[in-house]
């Protein structure tokens, strides 16, 4: 049975059902970066209304879900539409295409009135799960740093992104090269350069060397780096009494973004920590990926053009005024 995609263009065809004038949505988010390895959204989709469970992606803005073709029409889908939530390890049946641009999701709720505002806000939990906000932002402006979005050349993908940046470990600069670096939900993890990478890797390994840290293979995960302590780590509010290094990126614009051990490592089964920010290789980009964003409120505000990001404990979900009652 062969694979194929089918983008939802019929999202379209929800949108008369919902209420106009909302002033915002929100969503309740499940998944991990370590055990699912991506945050989604359920939407109740077609007839049925059966789930179907949508990876938050605000590096594309195409919603799509994973159909197979038998030689014909979609007739069947990913059969995890019937479960009621998703199981550990499993892809997701397809992307909520949340990026910049005039067909995603948010634009569409917005011209037909759904939703006031063409404003996005995500929280992502180290402990699992999280909420996506569409609309008004829910917190005040005046708890936030924001920053402009950098403009995008002719021919570039529109990402959301705050500018160039440096990179740092501590006070010490990794490369001199400021790069573009963008916010990418659909990444599980953060993504450098090769030469930048090896380099991060090789500072890292020395602040460590007067450690009790032992690295080790991990059979647990595909990641290729990580350590084993004293003892076994079991939450990420352990990683800072071995692991002292900040990792840094020091935008244009003077803001900077700090990214401590709980948002580049992850905990494995074994109770070891692994290092979370990986090469991506042929690219001069810093992609800054779900597991950087943890704990954080990041907000793409497209109305005026700007990013912001702040430390959010809490992972209460704010208060909605619509829901969407989807069936496309």
């Amino acid at each position: 049975m062969a694979g194929s995609w089918k983008m939802v263009v019929s999202l379209l065809l929800v949108l008369p059902l919902l209420p106009l004038a909302s002033s915002s949505m929100v969503f309740k988010l499940g998944g991990s970066v370590y055990l699912t390895e991506h945050f989604y959204v359920t939407m109740n989709i077609g007839d049925l209304a059966k789930p179907y469970f949508l990876d938050i992606d605000t590096g594309s803005n195409l919603t799509w879900l994973e159909c197979h073709d038998n030689n014909g029409p979609c007739n069947t889908c990913n059969k995890m539409q019937n479960s009621k939530k998703a199981p550990k390890r499993v892809p997701v049946d397809g992307i909520l295409g949340l990026g910049r641009g005039s067909v995603d999701l948010v634009s569409q709720l917005k011209h037909s009135g759904a939703v006031s505002k063409n404003v996005i806000g995500q929280y992502l939990s180290s402990k699992g799960g999280g909420y996506l906000f569409i609309g008004e932002e829910n917190v005040s402006s005046s708890h936030v740093t924001w920053v402009p979005m950098a403009p995008t050349a002719p021919g570039e993908p529109n990402h959301y992104s705050p500018g160039q940046a440096t990179l740092h470990l501590d006070r010490n600069p990794i490369g001199t090269k400021p790069l573009k670096a963008i916010f990418d939900s659909g990444s599980t993890y953060t993504l450098l350069p090769e030469n930048l990478h090896a380099q991060l890797v090789s500072a890292l390994k020395a602040s460590l060397s007067k450690s009790s840290l032992k690295q080790v293979s991990d059979t647990d995960t595909a990641l290729p780096l990580c350590w084993k302590g004293p003892k076994p780590f079991k939450t990420v509010h352990d990683l800072p009494k071995e692991f002292k290094s900040l990792v840094t990126l020091k935008f244009d614009h003077g803001v900077t973004m700090t990214i401590p051990p709980e948002n580049y490592l992850i905990i494995t089964g074994h109770g070891n920590a692994c290092f979370g920010i990986l090469e991506l290789p042929g690219f001069d980009l810093f992609v800054i990926g779900g597991i950087s964003m943890q704990e954080q409120l990041v907000i793409y505000d497209n109305e005026k053009g700007r990013l912001a990001w702040m430390p959010s404990p809490c992972d209460k979900m704010p208060k909605s005024k619509a829901a969407i009652i989807s069936r496309i």
